[in-house]
């Protein structure tokens, strides 16, 4: 049986609900509908299954140029009413926006591959228990520790509005992570993608029982600026903080390492693309304004090319909407949802063999802004962080906390890897990532754990 919530036809009942309850010039109506379960495990043992429902629905009125909006889970036909009447009250008595154009008009939306797989939205418990207990064996046999979960989900999003819109689209995501612990040193391993049957957990276990046994007992090594190799885990996390500067609203705010830049060299030799059509991602080929969403080339070979945008900040701007609205918030407007750093041509095997003296990172941790438009970030390695000389991993060494640049770190690229790996947020399509191992010439390490 399937995990899907609903079906196109009860969205739509929905949406022309919301539609028909408002009072006023425009109105949206989103529908963001999810299935999540997961099987978590600590210890060697399988000690959880859960699972939640959730379907929100999201009201945005306009009069004039103001613009009012409710969000309710409540989808019964007085919860709908409700909302709908709450938000045209809520326009009413907001200020006026004059920065606002208005909801967008609707546009043809090609159609896109599929992100709906049955046998993952349909997964049992029992079905992902079968999965982790070879994770969990395998542990146990080289007396290690394995903890971390796999989960399956099923999302929907439908978007309608007085303009002519109407959008709908399902997704899966299946997704595992781990980590394994030894005696002195742990590892980390995790996979994403729509479909279940494509998580290869053998290959998840011996990728992170591999590297715990490889990461036991680090040695001290003084803090420095080091040449990297970063598994794609440590390069999906610089794709996500600069990702977040590609935006529109980020290069109006002035806090985009790009802005005043497009068309210059802004990082070393390597290209960004969101592409909401990538079948190898999470694809949805529209936005939460059911506006059709372009690929974007953002970065070319180092070059800054171009940024994404939303309705809002087109307007403001006077560019041209890409189709890349998130959900109505505070924060941020759009963001390229469906980014992919492109593939190079070395393995990691190669990527490695080449670095005379410098660090191999697995992933890292507790990263956090430090100055946006210049993408400083501070954070820590973790779960395998090694030295690598003459070409080889040498040993295992103890954590770096780190202050630096990502896109100057990203100027000094020297090699990207072959094989990408998906990293997905796990609902609406938002957030979905495909990265490389990348090769850097400089990274600055600024001290040292105790682990």
């Amino acid at each position: 049986m399937s995990a899907r919530l609903w079906t196109e036809a009860e969205l739509r009942r929905i949406c022309d609900l919301a539609l028909q309850g408002t009072n006023g010039d425009q109105a949206e109506a989103l529908v963001l509908a999810s299935t999540n379960e997961l099987t978590r495990f600590a210890n060697n043992v399988i000690h959880q299954n859960v699972a939640s429902r959730e379907a929100v629905l999201r009201i945005r009125v306009v009069i004039g140029n103001r613009v009012g909006m409710v969000t309710t889970n409540d989808l019964g036909q007085e919860g709908i009413a409700r909302a709908a009447k709450g938000a045209s009250e809520v326009a009413r008595a907001v200020p006026e926006n004059p920065t606002f154009g208005g909801l967008p008009a609707a546009r043809p939306i090609p159609p896109g591959p599929p992100a709906f797989v049955e046998a993952t939205a349909a997964a049992t418990p029992l079905d992902r228990a079968k999965r982790v207990q070879r994770l969990l064996r395998r542990a146990r046999e080289r007396k290690m520790t394995a903890a971390g979960y796999l989960s399956t989900s099923a999302s929907e999003v439908a978007v309608a509005s007085t303009e002519g819109i109407w959008a709908y689209a399902p997704s899966t995501l299946a997704a595992i992570e781990t980590v394994v612990t030894g005696g002195a040193g742990t590892a980390w391993a995790e996979r994403n993608a729509t479909d279940l049957g494509k998580i290869d957990v053998d290959e998840v276990t011996r990728e992170a029982i591999g590297k715990c046994a490889a990461a036991q007992g680090p040695r001290d090594l003084a803090p420095g600026t080091y040449e990297v190799v970063l598994e794609p885990y440590a390069g999906a996390d610089i794709a996500q903080f600069l990702g977040s500067a590609l935006t529109g609203q980020a290069v109006e705010e002035g806090r985009s390492f790009v802005g005043g830049k497009l068309g210059h060299k802004v990082t070393g030799d390597v290209t960004f693309v969101d592409d909401p059509y990538d079948p190898a991602s999470v694809p949805l080929p529209f936005d939460f304004e059911g506006q059709p969403s372009q690929t974007v080339r953002l970065i070319e070979q180092g070059v800054a090319r171009a940024v994404v945008y939303d309705s809002r900040t087109a307007f403001r701007t006077g560019s041209a909407n890409t189709g890349h609205a998130v959900p109505a918030n505070p924060f941020a407007s759009a963001s390229a949802m469906h980014l992919r750093i492109e593939p190079g041509n070395k393995t990691r095997e190669q990527l490695i063999r080449e670095v005379d003296r410098g660090v191999l990172v697995t992933r890292f941790h507790y990263t956090r802004w430090v100055h946006q438009l210049r993408t400083i970030v501070t954070g820590m390695t973790r779960d395998g962080t090694f030295l690598i000389e003459k070409g080889e991993i040498a040993h295992p060494v103890k954590n770096f906390r780190f202050t630096q640049s990502y896109h100057d770190a990203l100027g000094g690229t020297l090699g990207v890897g072959t094989d990408l790996h998906l990293f997905a947020a796990g609902e609406f399509s938002f957030g979905a990532r495909r990265v490389p191992a990348m090769r850097l010439a400089q990274f600055a390490f600024t001290g040292s754990t105790q682990y």
